[in-house]
């Protein structure tokens, strides 16, 4: 940034004395951050994090105007564009060994996945983790459970307690192992897995890799038995892996994460950064109460990686601040408790909806009957609502059980960033929809 020194005598000295006091206010925020290594209390000015990360980028080796670039890599790229999305970090962050490690060619970008971890780290405890580290992966969730799989999976067969999700099982599938599923169980409303079922998966397989747990759900699924799961992981002395994708934002999840790691193992949590964290796709976090965990993972992934994920995970968290955060979540919380209401609602003047007694602080369900949920789901979407997912009773996919459920349903979320007019907006609609249109 621009030292007032060097600038001396070019103005009036109480000019430049005002001048300098305008600047500081910009370097103070980076020095700080720079020396403490945490998330600022309130959010940055954008123009700060824009000027903060470019200033980070001109330290890689493609910013040297002297420098003879003959290697294979080089980040040449050949549209400014390409390199303004990415803030000038396009040498991408890691190295073939580590994604963590520091690449000499990058300087800069290094800083930044540094500190961005860091931060993330930091972040974290102050939410309330009971976590050692955590680093972001340029990959999405499913690419982060294949990358933790790949790490610590110790057998042929991953115990998998099933979930309506296409990316965990794909994941599986790309780490090279195979899958045994434990079934689901319907009580009330509520579709659970049931610990003693995870226990004989375990019993029965003659070569365990992994426990795959799920923090998050889509109702009528329940969230899994984390603690009991990590009991026994403890127990049968296998890897256990949560998929938590969007659980960062709501307590709920943290405190069933937390009862986990107290009670047993639990080796590593993934999460999404466009879900939690509010950037852009691509992005994934994985966190520990090993730090020598997240080692062993960031050694298993492949070459260098893109610097972008990255760079959106540090923009938010500056954007942000801690104090933005759990504004976005208390005002999450408004929006779960408005959606229930409006719901409840629409049941007392209906007798086609039934809102579904499931506990989950992000997601409701109500049961539609005379309708196709799926076609209910698609008329939504037409009109301007996105986010809706309609399932069928007899989806053995969708229902998160092997069998079949009871009902014909729509979930309908109210996740972090949701607003007010958003929730009030998709009710309505559907209520129209119920109607004929």
């Amino acid at each position: 940034m621009l030292d007032p020194e060097d600038i001396e005598g070019l103005i009036p000295r109480h000019m430049l004395d005002r001048g300098r006091v305008v600047l500081e206010s910009y370097r103070e925020p980076v020095e700080r951050l720079l020396r403490e290594r945490r998330v600022p209390e309130e959010g940055w000015p954008e123009d700060l994090i824009w000027s903060f990360l470019w200033e980070l980028s001109r330290m890689d080796t493609d910013k040297d105007p002297r420098a003879a670039r003959i290697g294979e890599r080089e980040a040449r790229v050949a549209s400014r564009l390409s390199e303004e999305s990415v803030f000038g970090f396009c040498h991408g962050v890691g190295r073939s060994g580590t994604l963590v490690d520091p690449q000499p060619k990058a300087p800069g970008a290094s800083i930044m996945y540094q500190l961005t971890n860091r931060l993330l780290e930091d972040f974290l405890r102050r939410l309330g983790y009971n976590i050692e580290g955590a680093f972001v992966v340029p990959g999405a969730t499913g690419l982060c459970i294949t990358l933790c799989l790949s790490a610590l999976a110790e057998g042929e067969e991953v115990i998998y307690p099933y979930a309506a999700h296409k990316s965990p099982i794909k994941a599986v599938r790309l780490a090279g192992l195979g899958m045994r599923v434990v079934d689901t169980e319907i009580e009330g409303d509520e579709i659970v897995v049931r610990p003693e079922d995870v226990e004989e998966a375990l019993e029965r397989s003659e070569s365990p890799a992994a426990v795959l747990s799920t923090a998050t759900f889509f109702p009528p699924r329940r969230s899994d038995p984390l603690p009991e799961i990590a009991e026994l992981c403890e127990e049968y002395d296998v890897p256990h892996i949560v998929n938590s994708a969007y659980g960062i934002q709501h307590e709920y999840y943290r405190d069933l994460i937390n009862r986990a790691i107290k009670r047993g193992r639990v080796d590593a949590i993934v999460s999404s950064t466009d879900k939690n964290l509010l950037t852009p796709v691509g992005g994934g976090i994985i966190y520990s109460p090993d730090r020598e965990v997240l080692e062993e993972i960031s050694r298993a992934y492949p070459g260098r990686a893109s610097a972008a994920p990255v760079a959106h995970a540090l923009i938010s968290l500056l954007s942000l601040g801690m104090k933005g955060y759990r504004r976005l979540m208390e005002r999450q919380k408004e929006c779960k408790a408005l959606l229930d209401e409006l719901l409840e609602d629409l049941e007392g003047r209906r007798d086609d909806v039934r809102v579904l007694d499931v506990e989950n602080p992000i997601a409701s369900a109500v049961a539609v009957e005379g309708h196709d949920p799926v076609d209910l789901a698609a008329r939504l979407y037409v009109r301007r609502v996105t986010g809706p997912r309609g399932v069928r009773a007899d989806d053995p996919f969708g229902t998160s059980r092997l069998r079949g459920y009871h009902s014909d349903y729509v979930t309908i979320n109210a996740a972090i960033g949701a607003r007010e007019e958003d929730i009030r907006l998709a009710v309505e609609r559907m209520e129209k929809e119920l109607e004929g249109g």
